[in-house]
């Protein structure tokens, strides 16, 4: 069903072609017919706050007879002040197939006069799910055409500004959930996907596509974090979720058989660089603190002796000291200004890149391969010591940004991320 509400009755205050405009008398009176010219003809559901000249009121609205009758058609309104806010939908069909909509008539108490100044937060939702927002759309000029706000053309109102946003639609399969960063969002928006498989699965595939089914490219951004630049169309994700696979010589009931790092964190267990955390676990999403990865580097050299660790809270016996003390002589790592090592802080992605650097220079393996980093938005807070570092660990593969243009040094390294990053790092090292 197709509903064209008219705005016969009442005179257009802008005469301007094309946009959204605002039809309401500018004389002042007891009542108000209000409604819009210039609506998408796919409209399903209007939204507008009218405000209004008299902040003393107390106004009614009555809806459009057309409205009012037909069924399949919802339609309520609220006072806050001066503004009153109409919402109209419809379960089917759309509102208008020529752009008018009469919405109804607002009336103040007791004959109180008043006028309508404009219409803010207009919300227009088509048929296919887009939702444009008009901030403001003000009134025009007098029944003779002349002009007291603006016109609007291109679907954009004078002083204001438009937003067309499209719904992201998750269907995810038993096993777990996935969730998005928005519901809605406008063309170029990056959104994040956060996979949460129940115990015991594993996220097999995960898709979004649009609804005429084009594929839209997803990027693994690791820890359960997944990205994709929203397209001017309505998109649909799918994750289909799989009980994860049992290695009964693998000891780590956290880290399933089929995840991004289970490769990594395999090789680093066979290997001896990383153990576990207790009870057959492996606590993937626990940060890296310093004391652990010195202590990686160190089995990855060999365990070779090593004296005493200078630091002052470094003592002999931790289980940690041999590796400061054998990184510190070699200058794998340095110390704080005020003496101290802080083996149990969190270590960040520019240090665990500068450490890394060190480590391959004392190895000898320190090639010229540079990566530019001036793709990256949050260059500027990468700390001077860490660029040469860092620039070689991206070229190495070592590291990648945690969004197409995020590098986030300062952020942390999750033990998942680490067995990842400490693989890769192992094999490139021979």
């Amino acid at each position: 069903m197709t509903l064209c509400l008219t705005v016969g009755a009442m005179t257009p205050l802008a005469h301007a072609a094309g946009g959204l405009r605002l039809v309401t008398s500018s004389q002042e009176a007891a009542s108000q017919e209000v409604g819009f010219s210039g609506v998408s003809s796919n409209c399903q559901s209007f939204q507008a706050t009218f405000n209004l000249s008299n902040s003393t009121a107390i106004y009614d609205f009555m809806a459009n007879d057309v409205l009012d009758a037909l069924p399949g058609i919802y339609t309520t309104y609220k006072q806050e002040g001066s503004a009153v806010t109409v919402y109209v939908t419809t379960k089917s069909g759309v509102l208008t197939s020529d752009g008018s909509l009469t919405l109804g008539t607002i009336s103040a108490n007791e004959g109180t006069n008043f006028t309508v100044e404009k219409a803010s937060g207009v919300k227009v939702v088509g048929s296919d799910n887009s939702e444009t927002t008009y901030t403001q759309v003000d009134q025009g000029g007098s029944s003779g055409g002349s002009s007291s706000g603006g016109s609007s053309s291109g679907g954009s109102s004078s002083g204001g500004s438009t937003t067309t946003t499209r719904t992201i639609t998750i269907q995810s399969s038993f096993g777990g959930k996935v969730t998005a960063s928005a519901s809605q969002a406008a063309q170029g928006k990056v959104i994040t996907l956060t996979a949460l498989p129940n115990s015991g699965y594993v996220l097999k595939s995960l898709t979004v596509t649009t609804a005429s089914g084009t594929s839209v490219p997803v990027a693994n951004q690791s820890s359960g974090k997944y990205t994709f630049t929203m397209p001017a169309a309505a998109v649909t994700v799918k994750a289909v979720f799989a009980a994860q696979e049992t290695d009964p010589g693998f000891p780590f009931a956290d880290v399933a058989k089929g995840s991004w790092y289970y490769e990594g964190v395999r090789y680093a267990y066979e290997n001896g660089l990383m153990s576990g955390t207790g009870e057959g676990t492996f606590s993937p999403d626990l940060p890296t603190s310093r004391g652990m990865l010195v202590t990686i580097l160190y089995r990855l050299a060999g365990s070779p002796a090593a004296g005493s660790a200078s630091f002052t809270d470094v003592a002999k016996g931790q289980w940690y000291a041999d590796g400061v003390a054998w990184a510190s002589a070699n200058g794998v790592v340095s110390g704080y200004p005020d003496g101290s090592f802080r083996p149990n802080d969190t270590i960040t992605r520019e240090q665990m890149a500068a450490i890394l650097y060190q480590y391959a220079r004392i190895q000898g393996k320190l090639d010229d391969s540079r990566a530019d980093l001036s793709i990256f938005s949050d260059l500027d807070s990468l700390s001077a010591y860490a660029k040469e570092p860092m620039s070689w660990a991206v070229a190495q593969g070592l590291f990648s940004g945690v969004s197409a243009d995020t590098l986030a040094p300062g952020g942390s390294t999750t033990r998942a991320q680490a067995a990842v990053i400490l693989t890769a790092f192992s094999k490139a090292q021979g």
